[in-house]
């Protein structure tokens, strides 16, 4: 087989070569410089970020017989000598490997001189996977190395190797590679096989290598193969859907118009987007790690403001980022964020990954079904939203105009009086039968609208505090529709909580009988001989001059 992979073709052969890791390379330098070489190496770091490569190097730099500025010459006899088949530098795959007694007789071996070398060098790959007893072996000749011999482990987990091991090598850490420098070097390689490439095209490659040269210069591969006849004399262009195709993602597009679905609730558009991700044939693995990477381009927008070299893309697509997260909140973003990244691991345990991606989308679209703290919080900013932006609309006068309507039905069926009184006598009948099925709601002690709320005296705003302090600690969810209640006072050695009537539906559950327990419970802890009583005023609630404006952060205003 004739063709080489770009990774393979495009390997640095010298120090200078290596893109991104020049706090590595200038030690390195020194070393065969100053002739202060160490007998045992240790390259640990992420896939792809040019371990071997860089071992491949130092076995050659070590050898060469005239190093330049201590780069390898690449001219003398040792620098020619192809490293996979000199039998002075030895590679060896721990993964393979591991076993003791194949240490042992790698370690025999290594007692002897180089033949045709300076230096004998043992570069193991995957050290990780060694075995305790192989670890055991090559620690006694690391302790006592031959004076002609240099080892080099290189391992993606440095933490899986015996503490005793990394304390006698010099260890180097690879770093992740950044976007820029993958891009730039993936450009150059592709010049280089006859290939032009689109920006947005390269970035979107160098992201989906995670900082790995090795997994960008494949994905080029790939997009090569894809995008033209490799016999053609013709120049090459990679575009940003011929990436997109390879790699199985949607395009900066169609993410956009998903989370505008998405954060607008419109089920409705969110499934039929999910329908087109599908019938394309897209993995919907990858859609979902699009997706959370675009929610989390979103919530650095919100938080940070303009980020775009944080997120690796261009001023435009960053504004972009920045109108879509303005119309949003941050716990609505956040919140569907974490539903995201929860969904990822779950996707390769079911069966029907497509189901379980609808359900959490229809959970995030949907926070007024939900009762946990982040579903709350979600609603709490898009009414304050609602209200900064007029958008909000009382339903009052749509309850007036149906009843209206209900009326003028009713007159007009009187017309037809044999008619009229059997439908009137199947429709008692029926709203008999609905409000059976249907549970009753608790029936509240209601004062009049004329009842003036007392002001709430000091004794009465410490008790309440205490009463809220310890009812948050045993139920933040109920302290929060206690905290909504209009108004507070002290009377006959109780605490009165008033609620008027735009709060009856958080009165409704705090008079629940399971719920008047743990308000007991919470009285009886923190205002004994006190007790709570709640109540609900049939109207407005009017705080009085001497009735504090603000308690625990809700405004006490005329409704």
């Amino acid at each position: 087989m004739s063709y080489h992979a770009l990774y393979r073709q495009y390997r640095p052969s010298r120090f200078c070569e290596v893109v991104g890791q020049e706090h590595i390379t200038d030690v390195l330098r020194n070393q065969i410089r100053t002739g202060r070489i160490a007998h045992a190496y240790l390259f640990s770091g992420s896939r792809g970020t040019g371990k071997t490569s860089t071992a491949r190097i130092l076995a050659r730099a070590v050898n060469c017989l005239d190093p330049k500025d201590g780069e390898p010459c690449g001219k003398c006899a040792a620098c020619l000598t192809d490293v996979s088949e000199s039998i002075d530098i030895i590679e060896m795959d721990a993964a393979s490997n591991s076993k003791v007694d194949e240490m042992r007789a790698l370690l025999e071996k290594a007692e002897f001189a180089p033949i045709y070398l300076k230096t004998k060098v043992y570069i193991i790959d995957e050290a990780h996977m060694l075995s305790k007893s192989a670890n055991n072996a090559l620690l006694k000749t690391l302790e006592e190395p031959p004076a002609h011999v240099v080892f080099i482990l290189a391992t993606t987990e440095p933490q899986a190797l015996p503490a005793t091991i990394l304390s006698r090598c010099q260890r180097f850490d690879f770093r992740r590679l950044s976007v820029h420098n993958l891009a730039a070097n993936t450009r150059r390689v592709l010049r280089s096989a006859g290939a032009e490439i689109e920006d947005e095209a390269l970035m979107c490659i160098a992201r989906a290598a995670d900082g790995g040269m090795r997994d960008c210069l494949s994905i080029a591969d790939q997009c090569l193969s894809f995008c033209g006849d490799a016999d053609s004399t013709e120049q090459k262009l990679i575009t940003q859907q011929d990436v997109l195709s390879v790699l199985g993602s949607m395009n900066a597009d169609f993410l956009f118009d998903f989370a505008d679905s998405v954060l607008h609730s419109d089920t409705a558009a969110v499934m039929k987007n999910i329908e087109q991700v599908v019938s394309g044939g897209r993995d919907i693995g990858v859609f979902v790690q699009d997706l959370s990477n675009h929610f989390r381009s979103l919530l650095l927008a919100k938080v940070c403001g303009s980020c775009a070299d944080i997120l690796d893309c261009t001023q435009d697509t960053m504004e972009r980022y920045l109108a879509q997260a303005e119309s949003a909140g941050k716990a609505r973003l956040e919140r569907t964020l974490d539903a995201l990244m929860q969904l990822q691991p779950n996707l390769r345990w079911v069966t029907m990954p497509r189901v379980l991606l609808e359900s959490t989308l229809l959970k995030v679209c949907h926070p007024d079904e939900q009762t946990d703290m982040t579903a709350l919080i979600d609603r709490m900013e898009e009414l304050e939203r609602r209200l900064k932006s007029g958008a909000f609309v009382s339903a009052e006068p749509k309850a007036a105009s149906d009843s209206a309507q209900s009326s003028g039905s009713r007159s007009d069926n009187s017309n037809n009086s044999n008619n009229s009184d059997n439908k009137e006598a199947g429709s008692a009948s029926s709203k008999t039968e609905k409000a059976a099925a249907e549970p009753a709601l608790p029936t509240p002690p209601v004062v009049s609208d004329s009842f003036e709320v007392p002001a709430a005296t000091p004794e009465a705003e410490e008790l309440f505090r205490a009463f809220m302090a310890a009812l948050m600690k045993t139920d933040m969810m109920l302290g929060i529709q206690i905290q909504l209640a209009a108004a507070h006072w002290l009377e006959n050695e109780n605490l009165f909580i008033c609620f008027d009537k735009s709060k009856r539906s958080n009165y409704n559950y705090a008079n629940t009988p399971e719920v008047k327990a743990k308000l007991r419970r919470a009285a009886g802890e923190s205002i004994a001989p006190h007790g709570v009583e709640l109540v609900l005023k049939d109207g407005s609630v009017v705080a009085k001059k001497d009735v504090p404006t603000e308690l625990f952060g809700v405004e006490i205003t005329e409704v």
